[in-house]
């Protein structure tokens, strides 16, 4: 799935919230080293497919992620941009042909 930004910058998403009445899409944007939320309405979908394996979430909002975010507990070290985290989930995605091979 992609998105793209108000300023024309694509984002490949690995994450979708849902709380209340808003979606979120979980980005992760070149060289920034994490996820970044994306509000629905301040966002373009270029790509609608979800091209990976996938888990459902559901605590205080309900949630679909990239299968590694949620079995290996990467999601939340990659909000905070954690080091580690973001090359493990990197390689995976890499791997998984995600995203290409020189995105860092």
């Amino acid at each position: 799935m992609k998105i793209k930004e108000q300023d024309g910058t694509i984002i490949d998403i690995f994450s979708i919230y849902w709380f209340d009445d808003e979606t979120y899409f979980y980005g992760l944007p070149r060289g920034y080293g994490g996820l970044i939320a994306y509000k629905s309405n301040e966002i373009s979908i270029i790509e609608s497919d979800i091209s990976f394996n996938s888990v459902y979430f559901e605590n205080n909002a309900k949630s679909i992620h990239h299968w590694a975010l949620i079995k290996e507990a990467l999601l939340d070290d990659l909000i905070e941009r954690d080091e580690n985290a973001y090359n493990r989930f990197l390689e995976i995605i890499k791997s998984e042909g995600l995203v290409e091979p020189d995105f860092y």
